[in-house]
């Protein structure tokens, strides 16, 4: 594993602390939550892309499904923590956001199930 990788991934954990403390000092914690689950999200994926350790037994139909599991996670998992951001009271954007969230996650799963 490359020193810039453990670099941007120690600076990803950072930053989604920091959001998250600031989020529930600023009276959001669920819009906080909201961002940093979707982002980690990513990065996850970017690592099941992109592996930190070569591996000698890559098997990419696992990884295939590895990544639609952990973006269809990510998008639920965001658009739940934004339906409860709306009705929290964090912003009446979280109305419109939340339903394509979990949108994005069921085509996700959709696709994940069918091609099993």
């Amino acid at each position: 594993m490359s020193a810039v990788r453990v670099f941007w991934l120690t600076l990803f954990a950072i930053g989604a602390a920091a959001v998250l403390l600031g989020g529930w000092r600023n009276g959001e914690p669920w819009t906080a939550a909201a961002f940093v689950v979707f982002f980690a999200s990513r990065v996850w994926r970017s690592v099941i892309k992109h592996p930190l350790w070569p591996r000698i037994d890559d098997d990419p139909i696992r990884r295939a499904h590895q990544f639609l599991v952990v973006t269809s996670a990510g998008w639920l998992g965001s658009g739940v923590l934004a339906g409860v951001a709306a009705i929290a009271g964090e912003g009446q954007e979280w109305l419109y956001v939340a339903p394509c969230f979990l949108v994005m996650g069921a085509l996700n799963l959709y696709v994940l199930l069918r091609k099993s």
